[in-house]
C-alpha cells in the first residue's frame, strides 16, 4: 500500500510540474490569411518632364523631328485597379520640314487630357485624349491650331514618389496638320504613394 501510495504522489507531482511547463510555453494559433500587402496609391499631384520624337503631316509636307517639354496633373484611385486623372503638358520642338520652296517648323504642341488607367500596384497602363493646340510657322508667317488628341501609354513607379512613362500621343490640328508623339518621360509625385 505504501508503495501505491508513494508511486501515486510521485505520478501527481510529476504531472503537476509538466503542467507549470507547459503554461508557460508560447501559443501558436494556426493563421488561415497572410495579411494584406499594402498596395500602391496613384492618387495626388504629380509634375515631370519629358523628351519626345515627333513626325506627320502638314498639308502636304512630311515633319519630323525631337521635342521636350513638362507636364503636371492629378491622379484619382477608385479602387485598387482603377485610376482617373487629368494632365496637361506643353513640349517646344524641332519638328519640321521643307517641300516645293515651303518651309515648315512646329514651334510647340500642348495638350489638356483625361487619363484612365488600370493599375497592377506599381505599374499602370492608360489611355488618355482630350484638347490639343500648336504653333506652327510656314513660309515665315505664324499660326496658332487647335484640335483634339488621343492616346496611350504605360507608367512605372520605381520609388514611391518618382515613376518613368512611355507615351504615344496623336494630334489632329486640322486641315491636313497631324503630328505624333513618341515621349518618354519621368514624374515626381507629390504624395508618398502608400
Amino acid at each position: 500500500m505504501k508503495k501505491i501510495l508513494s508511486i501515486s504522489a510521485a505520478l501527481t507531482a510529476f504531472a503537476i510540474a509538466t503542467s507549470a511547463n507547459a503554461a508557460d510555453m508560447p501559443v501558436r494559433i494556426p493563421y488561415k490569411y497572410s495579411p494584406p500587402m499594402a498596395v500602391f496609391n496613384w492618387s495626388g499631384f504629380y509634375a515631370g518632364g519629358h523628351l519626345a520624337y515627333g513626325f506627320g503631316d502638314a498639308g502636304t509636307i512630311d515633319i519630323d523631328g525631337f521635342a521636350g517639354g513638362v507636364q503636371a496633373g492629378y491622379n484619382w484611385q477608385f479602387s485598387p485597379n482603377i485610376v482617373f486623372g487629368l494632365e496637361v503638358d506643353i513640349s517646344g520642338t524641332d519638328i519640321n520640314g521643307f517641300a516645293g520652296g515651303i518651309p515648315v517648323h512646329v514651334d510647340y504642341l500642348g495638350t489638356a487630357r483625361a487619363r484612365i488607367g488600370y493599375t497592377w500596384d506599381r505599374t499602370m497602363i492608360y489611355g488618355t485624349g482630350g484638347f490639343a493646340f500648336s504653333r506652327a510657322a510656314a513660309a515665315g508667317f505664324h499660326d496658332t491650331d487647335t484640335g483634339w488628341v488621343i492616346g496611350g501609354g504605360l507608367e512605372w513607379a520605381y520609388s514611391n514618389q518618382w515613376s518613368a512613362k512611355a507615351e504615344y500621343l496623336h494630334h489632329d490640328l486640322g486641315t491636313g496638320f497631324e503630328v505624333s508623339l513618341i515621349k518618354l518621360g519621368v514624374n515626381y509625385r507629390f504624395n508618398t504613394g502608400y
